[in-house]
């Protein structure tokens, strides 16, 4: 994805040359404090060469300026989420993206340079270009907001176990019980909100365990359960009747292959502008869906409990939360 950053006046002379760039989408920024001056005056006009044009009306202000203009960090640019899920989904696309605002050289770099920092750590790159002053507001403000699209964006399928279940283990870990506030299972952004914190609280007390080697070293030695989150790929499905169950997978250890089977044979669709996919069968709520024989999830995102079998010389895994289900 390649990001640009113009002004007014050259994405004009652009347009009016005939030479916009196919497949790009724009992000344009138009100052209100302009309106009050010249009646006349809009934002770029690009309805005969784009479709997709997020337009912000945003003054170009630094943060020790938005106190005396009445704002506060909070309530300045409240479309950054919005544009956030624009550049997400023109990523995902595979679109190029140009920013551009009054003089090309604040707001518009301040968001560029947010995009091309967070995808491909390369923001410096404008921070060092003298042609630019990067609103450094837009910057935070925009880089924050994808980091926040994505973590619900990705998350398109996923498994909650249900409050009563979580609280019993939070009790038992002596863990405060406002983590539950707001968990709801079938809302997708409380339960990745939920997941970070307590996997954060767990951190903390080296409780939390993250690589296969010192998952497979922990739930071997430890007479109970361990708490762990990791991401696996390659998954089958497990039947033990009609419907499958859950899925397995192996951790490595050493020259030894050790299987995983994780449990669950529900999960839950995030209302996005995703299409479910045709082949998994409706449970009986609206959003949730139990796994179907075809069109496997083939990668995840584990959080939950492992224990030891020793008989089969395997781990069980019971999960409380499984996002970004692909």
């Amino acid at each position: 994805m390649t990001v640009t950053v113009y002004s007014r006046e050259v994405i004009e002379r652009i347009i009016a040359e005939g030479s916009f760039p196919a497949n790009t989408v724009v992000i344009s920024f138009y100052d209100p404090a302009i309106k009050r001056i010249d009646k006349d005056y809009t934002h770029v006009d690009y309805s005969g060469v784009c479709k997709n044009v997020f337009y912000s009306e945003l003054e170009d202000l630094d943060l020790e300026v938005l106190k005396r203009k009445g704002y506060t960090y909070d309530i300045y640019f409240p479309e950054a989420d919005d544009m956030a899920m624009f550049i997400v989904k023109a990523y995902n696309s595979g679109k190029d993206i140009i920013c551009q605002c009054e003089y090309g050289q604040s707001r518009s770099a301040g968001c560029a340079a947010a995009i091309l920092e967070y995808f491909y750590h390369t923001g410096i790159s404008i921070f060092s270009n003298y042609n630019y002053y990067p609103n450094q507001v837009v910057y935070h403000k925009v880089y924050d907001a994808i980091e926040r699209q994505r973590r619900y964006y990705d998350n398109k399928y996923y498994f909650a176990a249900d409050a009563d279940v979580i609280k019993k283990n939070i009790e038992k870990l002596k863990l405060p019980d406002t983590l539950l506030d707001g968990y709801q299972p079938e809302n997708s952004h409380s339960v990745v909100d939920f997941k970070i914190e307590i996997e954060r609280h767990l951190s903390k007390q080296n409780m939390l365990y993250h690589t296969q080697e010192e998952i497979l070293n922990a739930v071997k030695k430890s007479k109970q359960p361990i708490y762990a989150s990791f991401s696996v790929s390659k998954l089958r499905y497990l039947y033990f009747a009609l419907n499958p169950d859950g899925v397995g997978t192996r951790f490595r250890y050493g020259y030894e292959e050790i299987t995983v089977y994780i449990y669950f044979n529900k999960y839950y669709f995030n209302n996005t502008d995703h299409k479910l996919p045709v082949h998994r069968r409706r449970a009986e709520s609206n959003n949730a869906f139990i796994l179907g024989s075809r069109g496997h999830f083939n990668s995840l995102s584990f959080f939950g409990k492992l224990s030891w079998d020793s008989e089969r010389k395997m781990i069980d895994a019971v999960p409380f939360i499984i996002t970004n289900l692909k």
